[in-house]
């Protein structure tokens, strides 16, 4: 750890928001201290690969450590989400559990993304102006379109710009707007099943948009950027990068330090202290530990002349809220009483199927290509749009493939050469589509800091209410009947199977569905024009504290159906230009 030195800032979290905001105040001039509750970044990832070898179940936790001093939520306890006392980190209340999980690790949960890097569309900023639901956000696609273009070139996306042309997104240069635009990398290739299915579907229109199979924009690189090397097609993208060809968040803490940003791992976070004169933030409070397996080590406080959150959309609420005083019942940036509401995710509907001819799945990334058609239209004055995910890992998601099928052969009698020939011709026909749904803000839905359970270090751990409402269901509904005509059009045999005694399971007009998370955790403390119903301005600014500013997605109003992290990096950008062009000038 650093010695205390007078800084300009300190930022909570060394995910992709506090590693790209220190790498650029950093160039700035700025002097940065992150202080990150994960261990320092390893010097390789060979321990971590080892780690995921090992495990039997490879989940997208399963090669990273999980500390009793700083614990995060695991997939195998989603399905035990219901005991007491709770068998994970997360405190869940229902009635429906939050389904998604993130890493509590230097780097964040870049570590284990897919890498998909798609733009909100236009119309997602004003949901509620175009289809009376939801929220809008405080500023249009044309604001944040030149953000979104220096955080492709900040973190790399493959993709080809005339593939992304749908859905009145536009391109263009964002240092000269009259020119013309180009990702960084051309686009990765699409697996070869990506365009055997496109084959399939031809020329078919469903509520009104016709169904295209399109190239996914991807953070990995399909040729050498940023001195990494090439995808060499590994399909293990979920939960790990063997060879760093896919971006992770380390990339930029490596940058910030290299500018003498100070970062301090194995450095919890559990409050705020805020100045009952000026009203501003006074310093941040933590614990320390060495051990895993052993108590807090230190405790201390450090300040700086600005502060920023970027602890993820369930560690940052739980801090605020954790820092209530007699002066501020609520918690720190908490007069709108809105902070920890509102949590969102992108609940997956999962579908899967078996083509009569072979398409060689697990050979690329996990998802090389979606059908993008339905993110928007007309449709979403009734129900949720949707975007689906083309599954390039066989039934391994959707089934727990291969044990399943393994099992089952040999509970039938397959051994030997039987066992394999059927395992090889039912492995490479197999497909799915992983559908995001977009969220509603529902203020039940929300975290709050464990009055009963706390972690290791004595911190409180989170709290969840979660559930759907009507719309959300209603998408949920339309994606699977989607999945169930394309299916068919494409001459495909459903496989698909929903257990009712599945505790993710909900019933929406008298069919049941499986909940799945799609590892997207937003909307716990947004932003909007107006005070009494958002933490935070069109700035990222507290409405409270004016030296308080957050980072993440916890600051989306909304969801649409694009995967976040592309969003979280341009609005990242964008605060940042305007804290060193106004605030620390």
């Amino acid at each position: 750890m650093s010695a205390q030195k007078n800084y300009d800032v300190v930022i909570v979290g060394a995910g992709i928001a506090g590693a790209i905001a220190a790498y650029k105040l950093a160039q700035a001039g700025k002097s940065v201290l992150i202080l990150d509750g994960g261990a320092e970044v390893p010097p390789d990832r060979s321990a971590y690969m080892e780690k995921f070898y090992l495990s039997m179940a490879k989940t997208p936790e399963s090669p990273y450590p999980n500390d009793a001093d700083d614990p995060r939520p695991l997939v195998l306890d989603i399905n035990t989400w219901k005991d007491r006392p709770p068998t994970g980190y997360f405190v869940q209340n229902g009635p429906l559990p939050f389904a998604s999980t993130y890493e509590r690790v230097a780097g964040g949960t870049t570590w284990h993304w897919m890498g998909t890097s798609l733009r909100l569309l236009p119309n997602d900023f004003r949901i509620q102006s175009m289809y009376g639901h939801g929220v809008d956000w405080p500023y249009d696609y044309n604001e944040l379109q030149p953000w979104y273009g220096r955080a492709e070139w900040e973190i790399g996306v493959a993709a080809n710009v005339a593939d992304q042309e749908y859905h009145g997104l536009t391109f263009s240069d964002p240092n000269d707007p009259s020119k013309p635009y180009n990702y960084p990398m051309p686009g990765i290739l699409q697996a070869y099943l990506d365009t055997q299915l496109a084959a399939k579907i031809g020329n078919l229109t469903i509520e009104g948009q016709q169904i295209t199979v399109s190239p996914t924009p991807q953070a990995r690189n399909s040729i050498p950027f940023d001195s990494r090397r090439v995808c060499a097609g590994n399909t293990n993208c979920i939960p790990i990068c063997p060879i760093q060809a896919k971006y992770d968040a380390t990339i930029h803490i490596a940058k910030a330090q290299n500018l003498g940003v100070d970062v301090w791992y194995k450095t919890v976070v559990y409050s705020l202290s805020v100045d009952k004169t000026s009203g501003l933030i006074s310093s941040v409070n933590y614990k320390q530990y060495d051990d895993p397996s052993g108590p807090a080590t230190g405790e201390g406080s450090v300040s700086a002349g600005l502060y920023i959150m970027a602890a993820h959309a369930i560690e940052t609420p739980k801090i605020l809220l954790n820092s209530a005083t007699n002066e501020l019942p609520n918690g720190v940036a908490n007069s709108s009483t809105q902070v920890g509401k509102n949590l969102m995710d992108h609940p997956v509907q999962l579908s899967w199927a078996l083509m009569t001819d072979p398409l060689y799945p697990f050979r690329g990334p996990l998802s090389t290509s979606g059908i993008e058609s339905l993110r928007d239209g007309d449709f979403r004055k009734q129900h949720a749009p949707f975007r689906m995910e083309i599954g390039n890992e066989g039934w391994n998601w959707a089934n727990n493939d291969p044990w399943n099928s393994v099992n089952e052969f040999i509970a039938a009698g397959q051994f030997g050469s039987t066992l394999k020939s059927n395992l090889n011709s039912l492995f490479i026909r197999q497909f799915r589509f992983g559908s995001l749904i977009e969220q509603m803000p529902l203020e039940t839905n929300c975290i709050v800091p464990s009055k009963q359970y706390t972690d290791n270090l004595g911190i409180p751990r989170p709290e969840i209410s979660y559930d759907l409402d009507d719309y959300t269901k209603a998408g949920f509904a339309d994606a699977r009947d989607v999945a169930v005509q394309l299916f068919d059009v494409m001459g495909a045999t459903d496989h698909t199977t929903v257990d009712p005694a599945n505790s993710a399971a909900f019933t929406y007009q008298g069919q049941t569905y499986i909940l799945n998370g799609a590892g997207h955790v937003m909307g716990t403390y947004r932003m909007g024009a107006d005070r009494t119903q958002f933490v935070l301005d069109a700035n990222q600014q507290s409405y409270d504290h004016s030296n308080l500013f957050m980072l993440g997605s916890g600051v989306f109003p909304s969801v649409g159906t694009a995967n976040p992290t592309l969003t979280i990096a341009a609005t990242t950008l964008k605060v940042v230009d305007y804290i060193i062009r106004s605030v620390l000038k």
